[in-house]
């Protein structure tokens, strides 16, 4: 069950969304595709993923992507595990970031 957000916070979260996916948008079909390749070999291994696990096993990608292509799996593949944990990239200061988890036919059932 995941918390109310006041309506800054959901304006806030709108802007969010809309600067990643003109990012990922913008962003070169190689970038998408070897950071989505990353979270699936990840996956294969471990239960969650975040930017924290694949930030420092990715080559140079734009900027943006690696959130963008998480939170758009999350459309589909992967679901929020209504974790978050502080980033560990210098430039977030800390910010917290989403950790997802693979998607269950559980999952897809409950939301049908």
């Amino acid at each position: 069950m995941s918390k109310r957000l006041t309506l800054a916070e959901q304006v806030a979260a709108d802007a969010r969304d809309k600067t990643l996916a003109q990012l990922v948008r913008q962003a070169s079909d190689w970038d998408k595709k070897v950071v989505a390749q990353a979270v699936l070999i990840w996956l294969r291994d471990h239960d969650t993923v975040s930017a924290n696990d694949l930030r420092d096993h990715l080559p140079d990608v734009a900027g943006g992507v690696l959130p963008g292509v998480l939170r758009g799996m999350s459309h589909n593949y992967l679901i929020h595990s209504g974790i978050y944990v502080p980033s560990t990239s210098p430039s977030t200061k800390g910010h917290r970031i989403a950790v997802y988890r693979r998607r269950t036919a559980a999952d897809q059932a409950e939301a049908a």
